[in-house]
């Protein structure tokens, strides 16, 4: 068993037969080589069969000096110590000669299964992965919560696909879920995947909801770069509206209402102390105020958009193992269509027909406080049943001990006088 640089193929056969991170994939590895990124595929190798496979990049620090970091990686059996053992310490041998300063490892293992108020529903019982890191030298980051603009997430909401159909996932949604998505469906709504061509569309979405919402998005270049060297492994849902389609759908709910109003008003006729129609006939008024106002909207629609109005575009990564929601925005003017939660069910079909046992939503906070600034994320992903994953968090080892403890004084010197 040894330690050894892997071709692309070796590295995208291993990690597409075993659960890994999108970043941790072919794709990732050529867009960081057009990048310009020092990066690198390596792994073990038992003979000829890969037993642990990485992506690892590293990145110029204080000029003379590298920091490498292994995003949601390396791919392999953690409870296998010689597989472990033998990677991380031919890793140290690895990144020595490349004047590597430290190296950060954030594996894409799950201690523990939580629900969204934060109560633990399983413990993954894999507390051996702190105790080997800490033997070859590496040292915890501790247990975070938040969002760090570096540090991945720790933190994500995911719905377990396996061994379930559309039927059973539906069902095991909450009200408000299962009515918003059958409203989308009654309603004229539809959903398209966008091209390289048309992101900006996706953008503007995401431009108008991070303003609204106040977070910081990614730029351009991320999602860009990311459709153009993923391909098809990188898709853009749009939902829109087919006014004509919606017109239809709610003159028919009209056209039923009036009818139900009718009959009210002649058992009424026949009985003018029947307080039950009486009561009947206001409530059904009161609902056909509502629908009128919603057709007239949609005429009004039509007129000014025709028959196509976009509403909601989501971004997200497709792995064999997963399909990850990165990110999404809406028009806020058209919230009461319920795009989002179309997108939602159109891509967890996705993964349901493509025999994809995860559907991740991907981060969240881990601040399960009604005081937490996702709180309303939260809560939206909560609804489609899904769980927590707690993920184990990031390990540091110095590679250049000296060169790590002067680097390690400027950032704490930075940090006091604030730059």
């Amino acid at each position: 068993m040894q330690f050894t640089e892997l071709t692309t193929e070796e590295f995208e056969q291993f990690t597409r037969t075993h659960f890994s991170h999108f970043t941790q994939t072919v794709d990732n590895y050529r867009l960081k080589i057009e990048q310009g990124v020092e990066t690198y595929l390596i792994g073990v190798k038992d003979g000829e069969a890969v037993k642990a496979a990485c992506l690892i990049t590293l990145t110029p620090v204080m000029k003379v000096f590298k920091y490498a970091y292994t995003n949601r990686g390396p791919v392999m059996d953690y409870s296998d110590k010689k597989v472990f053992d033998t990677f991380f310490e031919g890793l140290n041998a690895f990144l020595k000669p490349k004047k590597v300063m430290h190296v950060r490892v954030d594996p894409y293992e799950v201690i523990k299964e939580r629900n969204h108020e934060g109560d633990i529903l399983e413990d993954r019982g894999n507390r051996y992965i702190f105790d080997y890191f800490k033997a070859l030298g590496f040292t915890h980051e501790g247990f975070s919560v938040g969002f760090d603009p570096i540090v991945q997430i720790r933190w994500h909401s995911v719905l377990d696909l396996r061994d379930k159909d559309s039927k059973a996932v539906l069902n095991d949604m909450d009200s408000l879920r299962k009515r918003n998505i059958k409203k989308a469906q009654k309603h004229g709504l539809h959903v398209r995947y966008l091209g390289l061509d048309e992101i900006d569309v996706f953008r503007k979405f995401m431009r108008d909801t991070s303003e609204m919402k106040s977070f910081t998005d990614r730029d351009d270049s991320y999602y860009i770069s990311r459709k153009q060297h993923f391909g098809d492994n990188v898709l853009i849902p749009l939902v829109y509206v087919n006014l004509d389609e919606y017109v239809a759908s709610i003159t028919k709910d009209r056209d039923a209402l009036m009818k139900n109003i009718s009959k009210a008003n002649r058992d009424l006729e026949k009985d003018p102390a029947n307080s039950k129609a009486e009561k009947k006939i206001t409530n059904l008024t009161a609902q056909l105020e509502n629908i009128e106002d919603k057709l007239q909207e949609g005429h009004t629609l039509r007129e000014t958009h025709g028959n196509e109005l976009p509403i909601a575009s989501a971004y997200y990564f497709i792995t064999p193992h997963e399909v990850v929601y990165l990110a999404g925005g809406s028009d806020n003017d058209f919230r009461h269509f319920a795009g989002s939660y179309l997108i939602q069910w159109h891509m967890i079909n996705y993964a349901l027909d493509h025999d994809i046992g995860l559907y991740n939503f991907y981060g969240i906070s881990g601040d399960f406080s009604e005081e937490a600034e996702d709180y309303g994320v939260i809560q939206f992903k909560k609804g489609f049943n899904a769980t927590v994953y707690e993920y184990i968090g990031d390990f540091i080892k110095p590679i250049n001990k000296p060169a790590y403890r002067v680097y390690q004084s400027l950032v704490k010197l930075r940090e006091r006088i604030g730059r």
